[in-house]
């Protein structure tokens, strides 16, 4: 029996971020939704939700994303939210989901 891979799937955005073990996906799922839940209570931000599951592709695929996807992760406005108010640094993934809570904010206040 194959160890399982684990990653964190962003619903909404539909990407994955591949991690060593379910606990860090448990553990990033908790704190990327913490962080969604911090910055911003719109109907578009509560489309966006973590959750941790079993990496859905190939091991191979598992092996070079976590590599890349540890950078990332270390980038993510809920690791570093100094970073993330900068906007220095901002993996792909920090900026897309920066953007579509930006795009709620300002739906809002057209409103």
């Amino acid at each position: 029996m194959s160890e399982q891979l684990w990653c964190v799937h962003i619903e909404g955005l539909n990407d994955f971020i591949a991690v060593d073990s379910e606990e860090s996906a448990r553990y990033e799922a908790s704190e990327i939704n913490a962080y969604i839940d911090r910055a911003d209570r719109s109907s578009r931000a509560a489309s966006l939700r973590a959750v941790a599951l079993e990496w859905p592709f190939s091991a191979d695929a598992h092996a070079t994303a976590l590599d890349n996807d540890w950078h990332d992760l270390q980038r993510m406005p809920h690791r570093q939210q100094t970073l993330a108010r900068s906007g220095g640094g901002l993996s792909n993934l920090a900026r897309r989901l920066g953007e579509l809570l930006g795009v709620t904010r300002a739906g809002k206040d057209d409103a």
